[in-house]
């Protein structure tokens, strides 16, 4: 694999060394869900009646095991389209699909999302579940698959932004006001929103957290020499959920085209 669509991976699992690359199916194998809540995304299906339109499709970016996939296939009968550029996580993807009986709505693809064919085109729904800029800024990112989308399409963005009222900046996180202006200007307005409530966020942390410690501390056991490339991760788990935690207001927004 092309080493650009290996750092990508990496950081986009909040990861800094590409070295780390070879690990993470053994570091997460205990993980379905990864980043965004499949329950916050039916929901905010359900609340705007996406769910009641008929032969619906949805391109997953980024889809991991099949996390947001799965259950969209399985509660709605959408027809899904994954893609990841992890081979551990499109074979999980399948095994979660065939295991929920909905194999036959689903197409799960090895894929670099960055450099999709002009076949993907004509989605009613496009997922952004978590996965950072890979494709650049918000409005890049929404102006690329804008061009995926039918007229009156929808995107699921989940992300998060940093509230107007404090003083603490970052290259990698907007503010809220220049969140919706990079939405806007990519042409597309926010539909719905769901705000995730901060102890739902240090719950969700911690619990992955605890998850991924648990692998890295059996991994080192058998291999010390791994050990400091396997803390540096432990350690920036930690200094992101401090961000999520403390610095950013994380929401899941529902956005139409126009």
């Amino acid at each position: 694999m092309q080493d650009d669509i290996i750092i990508s991976v990496v950081q986009s699992l909040d990861g800094e060394d590409e070295a780390l690359y070879p690990y993470l199916p053994y570091l997460l194998q205990d993980l379905w869900e990864i980043g965004s809540s499949a329950d916050v995304i039916l929901g905010l299906i359900r609340k705007h009646q996406l769910d009641q339109q008929s032969d619906f499709t949805v391109l997953d970016l980024g889809c991991g095991k099949g996390a947001i996939s799965v259950p969209l296939a399985r509660v709605f009968g959408f027809r899904v389209h994954g893609i990841d550029a992890m081979p551990a996580f499109i074979k999980e993807a399948w095994e979660h699909a065939e295991q929920n009986g909905v194999s036959h709505l689903c197409r799960f693809e090895v894929g670099d999302i960055r450099k999709l064919s002009s076949e993907f085109k004509g989605y009613d729904l496009i997922i952004l579940g978590s996965i950072g800029p890979v494709l650049g800024t918000v409005e890049e990112t929404l102006k690329q698959i804008k061009l995926r989308l039918r007229p009156n399409g929808h995107v699921v963005l989940d992300d998060g932004y940093i509230p107007d009222n404090v003083s603490w900046q970052s290259d990698m996180y907007l503010s809220e006001t220049e969140m919706m202006k990079q939405i806007q200007r990519a042409g597309f307005i926010c539909a719905g929103q769901q705000t995730m409530d901060a102890s739902f966020i240090k719950k969700s942390n911690r619990q992955i957290y605890q998850a991924i410690e648990k692998r890295a501390n059996e991994f080192i056991l058998q291999y010390p020499d791994k050990q400091d490339i396997l803390q540096k991760y432990l350690d920036a788990q930690i200094r992101e959920n401090q961000i999520l935690e403390n610095q950013l207001v994380c929401v899941t927004y529902l956005l139409r085209r126009i």
